[in-house]
């Protein structure tokens, strides 16, 4: 599979950055201050970056879940197996014929996904990538741990997709595809799936928030804003008006994108 964009890392206003960044660590990540952030990192890679806000958390639009990505199924295991040990509540644990994948909600309401891909050869049905959700065989990740001490969420691990909640559908899928030449993989009534270079989905975007919801403002808790690197080509197609190597971008739901120039190697 070609690499031509990646999810950076997830940006999180949060009301205690030193009590969220402690739950992470549970979760096997490390923690670094940065000035007034705190950053948060498997191996060398930050993931998420947490920012103090005393505002309050309003009904908007924003984050479903970021999706750390795990290198294989025996880190999942370690995963899940941390979790037990150190009772850590878990929302949800599924099968999605693409990858298997446990779900949390942090302290402060922020959706978790944690998962390992499948091989990309088992994900098609008829020649079609085809998600579908089904529960987890538990046993059989658990079976393949590695049995040792939990020693974190280790070099390989990634942002693999975020998932959204959006004002409206067809506005969002349209500026994702126009600005970042991503297509749709999947959909459902509510939900699309949406990715560049045939991965499963590297955005997901839902109208499932109840309610009337807000767009998006700054300084609330939740989403920031996110980054997405290009490949050097990739960006230079796209924001030929931006040689510094970086852009930032609103979406419809006013999130705020952070588009990088280079992927990971």
């Amino acid at each position: 599979m070609a690499r031509t964009m990646e999810i950076g890392e997830v940006h999180i206003n949060a009301s205690n950055i030193v009590d969220l960044a402690a739950y992470y660590r549970t979760l096997g990540l490390s923690s670094e201050r940065n000035g007034d952030t705190i950053e948060l990192k498997a191996g060398k890679r930050t993931l998420i970056v947490l920012h103090e806000t005393k505002a309050s958390r309003r009904h908007e639009v924003g984050l479903y879940h970021f999706a750390i990505r795990l290198p294989s199924r025996r880190d999942l295991g370690d995963f899940i197996q941390n979790l037990i040990d150190r009772r850590i509540s878990a929302t949800g644990a599924s099968d999605h014929k693409v990858s298997e994948a446990v779900y949390l909600s942090d302290p402060e309401g922020n959706g978790i996904e944690v998962y390992r891909d499948r091989e990309e050869s088992e994900w098609y049905d008829d020649g079609e990538i085809t998600m579908t959700t089904e529960a987890m065989d538990l046993d059989g990740v658990l079976g393949e741990r590695s049995y040792g001490p939990y020693q974190g969420m280790p070099d390989g691990t990634d942002i693999g997709h975020i998932h959204l909640h959006v004002l409206d559908l067809d506005a969002s899928e349209k500026f994702y595809r126009d600005s970042f030449g991503i297509e749709k993989m999947m959909d459902v009534e509510t939900a699309i799936f949406t990715s560049r270079d045939g991965y499963h989905h590297h955005i997901g975007m839902n109208t499932w928030l109840r309610g009337t919801p807000k767009e998006k403002e700054d300084g609330r808790p939740g989403l920031r804003g996110y980054v997405i690197n290009l490949s050097d080509d990739a960006f230079d197609t796209l924001f030929k008006d931006s040689p510094e190597g970086h852009k930032e971008l609103r979406d419809p739901n006013n999130i705020l994108i952070t588009v990088k120039r280079g992927i990971s190697s």
